[in-house]
């Protein structure tokens, strides 16, 4: 597991590599011929569905789906927790549906009830769990197959709504609703299908959404080209822009919260194993810390003690005051024995914010939840 990990970095570095770095050309070029074939079952798969001959299953309850084209980064979690807020104002018996990555089971579980959280990782998927300890009251539920997992959901949850986590790709079930996440810095996946590049199916698969939603669209990059090169496959889609906000501190031994002004001039080790470790570096330096160094690890990591014994040792070398990570990692980072990190530990939170095109995402809800008389 660990020399996939290590692959898998070393070829996402290849991909943000500059052109004349031959090294990581040669190696996206040997890996071409893989994503060809990848492409080539991905279109078998979409023609499948688009001709009937693959079944889409419907639920008895409306389903919205978050997801993207691309694998990571684009926030889909922070958009989720917001739309299942928003749901929950309205008095909807909101569920979530993930698959689950890196869980121990793909088989339909319930993390949490609405009532209770039911399991914790590595039984539930960080994602899942995180997403269930900040929204008491909706409930959480994981598998592969996202359509049985709803079955699961309505038979044993109280189910008005259902929310899809990272489901576009998921075509079997049926979606009332298809919010697709684009981020800003890197619309399009590099331009290449998996593995050589970050895409899950042709750009043309925009196509399909209700609404595209261009997320990080405060990362200093030009937004209008991300919106020109959706244009370019989804002519007709609305298109909204987010940011993800900083929030607060979370201290992961007592879980209080503390404010970001805790971070202002502090020398700190920053600790992330999430798929776009960068901005989380350069979202500490804009809230005014001194990152000393940046320990990444790979996305969905699973942290072990000799880790925890590493990032320790780590901080007194750099000369940190402070470790800080991302609420994703604190999950995983908790029950281990935090107490070899002799020196504050926080959890940077974070929210979804749009900054535009929340009035036409608010009527959509209100069409999905409140449907008109046949």
């Amino acid at each position: 597991m660990k020399g996939i990990e290590a692959l898998s970095t070393w070829t996402l570095r290849c991909m943000a590599a500059a052109p004349e770095q031959w090294t990581a050309q040669a190696w996206l070029t040997c890996l071409r011929p893989i994503s060809h074939v990848y492409g080539a079952a991905v279109s078998l798969r979409t023609a499948l569905f688009s001709c009937g001959l693959a079944g889409t299953h419907r639920l008895p309850v409306p389903v919205l789906s978050v997801g993207n084209i691309s694998v990571g980064g684009s926030g889909k979690t922070p958009c989720v927790e917001m739309l299942a807020g928003r749901l929950r104002e309205r008095g909807q018996q909101v569920v979530i549906i993930l698959r689950g990555y890196r869980s121990d089971s793909t088989k339909p579980t319930v993390v949490s009830d609405g009532t209770s959280v039911r399991c914790k990782p590595p039984v539930a998927a960080d994602e899942a769990y995180l997403l269930a300890r900040h929204l008491p009251g909706v409930a959480v539920l994981t598998g592969a197959d996202r359509y049985r997992v709803g079955e699961v959901a309505i038979e044993q949850v109280a189910c008005g709504v259902i929310i899809l986590d990272d489901g576009f790709q998921h075509r079997r079930l049926h979606r009332d609703l298809d919010i697709v996440l684009v981020d800003a810095v890197n619309p399009l996946g590099y331009g290449r299908l998996l593995p050589s590049g970050l895409l899950r199916e042709p750009p043309e698969a925009l196509e399909r959404a209700d609404i595209v939603v261009v997320t990080n669209a405060d990362a200093g990059r030009d937004v209008d080209s991300a919106i020109r090169a959706i244009r370019q496959y989804a002519p007709a889609a609305p298109i909204a822009r987010a940011v993800h906000r900083p929030v607060s501190l979370i201290d992961v031994r007592s879980e209080d919260r503390v404010g970001l002004e805790r971070l202002t001039g502090q020398r700190l080790l920053a600790v992330s194993g999430i798929a776009n470790p960068s901005r989380f570096k350069a979202m500490l330096g804009q809230l005014g810390a001194r990152v000393a160094a940046h320990r990444i690890f790979p996305d969905h990591h699973r942290y072990t003690p000799a880790d925890l014994e590493l990032i320790g040792r780590a901080a007194k070398d750099d000369g940190a005051s402070m470790v800080v990570t991302t609420e994703k990692d604190m999950v995983k980072l908790a029950h281990l024995d935090i107490a070899q990190v002799d020196m504050p530990l926080y959890a940077l939170s974070i929210s979804f914010e749009l900054l535009e095109g929340a009035d036409l995402l608010e009527a959509m809800l209100n069409r999905l939840v409140q449907p008109s008389a046949s």
